[in-house]
């Protein structure tokens, strides 16, 4: 039974992540800053509960999920940035 709620989270934890675009976030109604917000709320959930009930899988998909947004945000931070050009 665990291990269907684990398969289960994977797959929800997907689907929120394909589900943060402008396309999903006006087909939910929301904001794609709550969705953002939602998605790593769910991470951190997931991560705990996979820790306290030792579903290493489910841990290693909340890990990458995890690197991957952050490299994300990182990247769209630095894009933000002004470049400055050396003269």
């Amino acid at each position: 039974m665990l291990r269907f709620l684990t398969f289960g989270a994977i797959a929800l934890l997907i689907l929120l992540r394909l589900a943060r675009t402008r396309f999903g976030a006006r087909l939910l109604g929301v904001s794609l800053r709550a969705l953002h917000i939602i998605y790593l709320i769910a991470l951190v959930v997931a991560g705990v509960l996979a820790a306290a009930f030792e579903q290493w899988i489910l841990l290693a998909v909340v890990g990458i999920l995890l690197a991957i947004s952050a490299f994300e945000e990182i990247r769209r931070r630095s894009s933000r940035e002004p470049r400055v050009s050396r003269r």
